[in-house]
């Protein structure tokens, strides 16, 4: 067999398992020291309802190697699942592997979900319908993508049992991330915008799998 095309043949491998290998979540180990991973969801957590949140004041700091998360709120959601995407070589891939575009009350009922086209790349979500089931501002009110962030490694076994059409339950805080060269990452926090800087980042201290 010709010695190039087999260099090309390992050379294509290897490019396959860096962008399609196993996700990983380095700082769910450190970060589970830290924070405290709570056992239930509060009996108001819904699919029908917008997420729960409670700002926070003060906002807690937390050091972890060389990235610092600023607790902006307590934040628990239960959700349909409307998309995943899998993150291993971008710049916050390290802190966030997964990607989840999550409905809510009229965005996790089949009925209006199945009138939508929905893609996610480059840590967006995108939507596509011919007709609109219901407003413009509802969707943007009852839908969302969302940074996970695994506060631990239970949490990041749940995540990576997620797949689109799901129901799961998300309990954690949504987080303001610093690193020391100067890379920052900020969350939304309210649901009505859209556009970028409109995903929530969500440091994940309890995850479960509804099913669905």
């Amino acid at each position: 067999m010709n010695r190039k095309l087999v260099l090309l043949g390992v050379l294509l491998a290897i490019a396959w398992y860096l962008w399609s290998g196993p996700i990983s979540a380095p700082l769910a180990d450190d970060l589970g020291r830290v924070v405290d991973a709570p056992l239930s969801f509060d009996p108001a957590v819904s699919i029908e309802e917008a997420p729960l949140q409670n700002n926070l004041s003060p906002r807690p700091v937390i050091q972890i190697d060389d990235y610092q998360f600023t607790l902006m709120a307590e934040f628990q959601l239960e959700a349909r699942v409307l998309g995943r995407k899998d993150y291993r070589r971008d710049g916050a891939a390290r802190l966030s592997p997964i990607d989840l575009a999550l409905g809510w009350g009229a965005m996790a009922r089949p009925e209006i979900i199945d009138q939508f086209d929905i893609r996610q790349r480059g840590r967006f979500y995108f939507w596509r319908t011919d007709v609109f089931p219901i407003p413009r501002q509802e969707i943007i009110a009852s839908s969302a993508n969302m940074h996970m962030i695994p506060a631990n490694p239970e949490a990041f076994h749940a995540l990576r049992q997620v797949r689109s059409g799901d129901s799961v339950r998300l309990r954690g805080y949504l987080v303001n991330v610093d690193r020391e060269d100067g890379w920052r990452w900020r969350t939304s926090m309210t649901r009505t915008d859209s556009g970028d800087g409109a995903c929530e980042i969500v440091l994940v201290t309890l995850a479960q799998v509804m099913g669905l």
